[in-house]
């Protein structure tokens, strides 16, 4: 497979390079007049150096910050839907990306993901923030593939990078707001620009509200909020760039805040009776657009404080990153989905992180190298908190099942994470054409834990501790037979941290190795660009979460095979019009793994074979823009895309009760810009067809009933906003 997938991509890529250079030729030698304007330059850090993305031999995707704001940004959705190889959820409100099938639905205290996210350069490890990055970014870079060297810990699927937009020498802001259906209104500000003695700074915020898109049946009652998938949030942000000699230092502080009704958790109708049914003869909503819940909660609050010095050292330049930062939420949800009170739960947690990166870089003849080391500490508590009643049956075969027990549960604990790596880097110019690289990471990570658990006995309580210390890295070869074209292949080995699954008094488990060799092409002419990936990823004890007795467990899966080919391109077929494709095929197995199943009478089911959670064979997104200059000066934007996606299943048995069939959705906006760019009026409309799609479902424990909950991505929504720059 492998040896196909090289072949594959290095011929195609060939292919494509002689047959677009033959195009190009033809077009001179008619004399073609049409001016196809080359695409714009994209600027990447990904590899901690400026670089063209065309000249960047990485499988990566970037998106534009100004783009997501004007067309409605959805927040981490939006990656789902233009990215390769990349899947989304969020259950419970926690951020889960997944990257070649790679991820973590995992989100206890104890557990990292697999998918790397950064902002600003600063890792950040506690998943119950990621998702709220976005304000005033200037792009997101998303690498797909292990990232060891650069990254570290945790990328074996990939690395997020989200860039902010940085302080400027000159006066400039930004005062804008939006409106649509679901009560939907958002307001943006930023303001930038010198305050003298070299010394700048910019401060941004944005203010965001939302009703909701899911109908509560319930609303009306005592407690019963109206809608959920509601919002009311606040975010700012203020730098300052403070010259240091030839070098600066970058200071950044951050805050979040939102209280509303949070994610519509809408439990799914089963075949068989749930609790609720038994006990009071009442079911969830099945009604695809509405639940039922007597109440919900859902308050987050985050900050950071960060300081970036980046200071020339002769040839070489010196760059620190030192950062603190916490967060609190507290989440409450009707666990049952009925209009009695059978089951509430309430996830309490708490952390902070305080982290510092040196790294220096530079050149010396044909070698282009850096070298760094990190630390990191990171504390998390989470008390999980459960109340209701249960079927007397369900815990003593004596009472009739219509019994109502009254039951109470406790568990959580605190965790601690100490992680220390050094890293190294390099580019050798073999010659004009040729190139080697190679980076490598060595990484130690100590955990330590205290647990607890309450449920129908006296308070248990414990203690873990375990150390892991992995190599990771990459090596690879880039060959550029002309400017147009780059070829690169590259082995890398990523390492995932083992995990202690605090408030579960199970042991520890271990790393996740992902070892994966890759092959892409980049090309480009004028007008166009093609860029192809082909990777083949082996992955030893792969992290997966399996539903206890009364608690979510972490266990190693013992392989998985993933093969896949991703491609992006775009083309400008005439002035002003764009056409963008980005897809992925992907074969994503586990190996040999059996696991129990609480749905089906707790059988041992060998599920050796089946699809990866939340991975689709093909995915992707074929979008068109086009830009028409208007009279006076002005021009309008107006861009559509159409998202495909064949069927994924949310746990490893592949089973049709976690499972979203295929679909297509359609996006369309506008955005009219006037002569002087001081005004921008932009509308949008998402998911036009109003397509159902789950994008999360979680099994919760037996004693609950093994119930689904699950949340829906937005339906058919629409916005318009107005925008005045200066």
């Amino acid at each position: 497979m492998r040896k196909v997938i090289f072949a594959s991509a290095t011929s195609l890529a060939a292919l494509l390079s002689a047959t677009g250079a033959a195009a190009q030729s033809a077009d001179e030698s008619a004399g073609s007049t049409v001016d196809t304007p080359q695409p714009e330059e994209i600027i990447v850090t990904a590899e901690r150096r400026s670089s063209s993305i065309q000249d960047t031999p990485l499988a990566i995707s970037v998106l534009d910050g100004d783009t997501l704001r004007q067309g409605g940004n959805q927040g981490l959705t939006e990656l789902a839907q233009q990215v390769p190889s990349l899947s989304f959820a969020q259950s419970f409100g926690i951020a889960q990306i997944f990257i070649r099938g790679v991820g973590n639905n995992f989100f206890s205290p104890g557990g990292d993901p697999g998918v790397a996210t950064y902002a600003d350069g600063v890792y950040l490890s506690d998943q119950e923030a990621t998702a709220v990055a976005f304000l005033d970014l200037e792009r997101i870079e998303v690498l797909r593939g292990p990232q060891g060297a650069l990254y570290g810990r945790n990328a074996t699927g990939g690395a997020v990078n989200f860039v902010s937009a940085a302080p400027t020498d000159t006066l400039e802001g930004r005062v804008g707001v939006q409106f649509g259906d679901f009560g939907r209104v958002q307001g943006d500000a930023m303001l930038s620009g010198p305050l003298g003695g070299g010394i700048t700074a910019r401060a941004s915020a944005q203010y965001r509200k939302l009703s909701g898109f899911t109908r509560n049946e319930l609303a009306g009652t005592a407690g019963a909020r109206k809608r959920g998938d509601a919002e009311d949030s606040f975010a700012g942000r203020l730098q300052i760039a403070v010259p240091v000699g030839d070098g600066r230092l970058l200071l950044s502080a951050n805050g979040y805040t939102q209280d509303d009704a949070g994610p519509a958790l809408k439990i799914l109708a089963d075949p068989f009776p749930q609790p609720a049914e038994l006990l009071f003869g009442v079911k969830p909503s099945t009604a695809e657009r509405s639940f039922k819940s007597q109440g919900a909660e859902n308050r987050r609050d985050v900050w950071s404080v960060t300081g970036r010095l980046e200071q020339p050292l002769g040839a070489a330049e010196l760059v620190i990153t030192a950062d603190t930062r916490g967060s609190d939420r507290l989440i409450t949800y009707d666990q049952d989905g009925t209009e009695r009170t059978v089951s509430t739960t309430t996830l309490d947690t708490d952390s902070t992180q305080s982290s510092v990166e040196a790294y220096l870089k530079g050149a010396s003849g044909p070698l282009d190298w850096l070298v760094g080391g990190t630390w990191l500490r990171f504390r998390q508590s989470r008390t999980t908190l459960v109340d209701g009643l249960l079927p007397g049956a369900f815990l003593n075969p004596a009472l009739p099942v219509t019994f109502p027990f009254p039951f109470a549960f406790a568990g959580g604990g605190t965790v601690t994470t100490e992680a220390l790596a050094g890293y190294a880097d390099g580019k050798l110019a073999l010659s004009e054409k040729f190139a080697l690289r190679i980076g490598g990471r060595y990484s130690d990570d100590t955990k330590r834990a205290s647990e607890f658990l309450t449920f129908l006995a006296p308070t248990v309580t414990g203690q873990q501790r375990d150390s892991w210390g992995e190599w990771s890295g990459k090596a690879g070869i880039d060959f550029t037979p002309s400017q147009d074209l780059l070829l690169y292949a590259s082995v890398a080995r990523g390492f995932k941290s083992g995990a202690l699954n605090v408030g579960a008094f199970t042991p520890p488990v271990d790393p996740e190795i992902n070892v994966t060799i890759e092959a892409g092409a980049r090309l480009s002419g004028r007008g166009w660009t093609f860029n192809l990936t082909g990777y083949s990823s082996d992955y030893s004890d792969l992290q997966i979460v399996q539903v206890g007795p009364i608690s979510q467990i972490l266990a190693n899966a013992a392989s998985a095979r993933i093969n896949g080919i991703e491609v992006e391109a775009s083309v400008r077929p005439a002035p002003g019009l764009t056409i963008g494709l980005s897809g992925s095929w992907m074969d994503a197995e586990f190996g040999s793994f059996v696991s129990t199943d609480q749905r089906r009478a707790f059988q041992a089911f060998d599920v050796s074979g089946n699809r990866l959670p939340l991975t689709s064979r093909w995915q992707g997104t074929l979008s068109a823009q086009y830009r028409a200059d208007l009279a006076g000066g002005s021009r309008l934007d107006l861009n559509g895309s159409m998202q495909m996606r064949s069927e994924y299943f949310f746990t490893e048995f592949n089973t049709a009760d976690a499972r979203q069939e295929g679909f297509v959705r359609f996006d369309l906006g506008a955005v009219w810009t006037s002569a002087d760019e001081h005004w921008a009026v932009n509308i949008f409309a998402r998911n036009l067809t109003d397509r159902r799609v789950l994008s999360s479902l979680a099994v919760v424990s037996p004693l609950l009933g093994s119930v689904r909950v699950a949340s829906l991505e937005p339906p058919r929504h629409f916005g318009i906003g107005v925008e005045r720059r200066f």
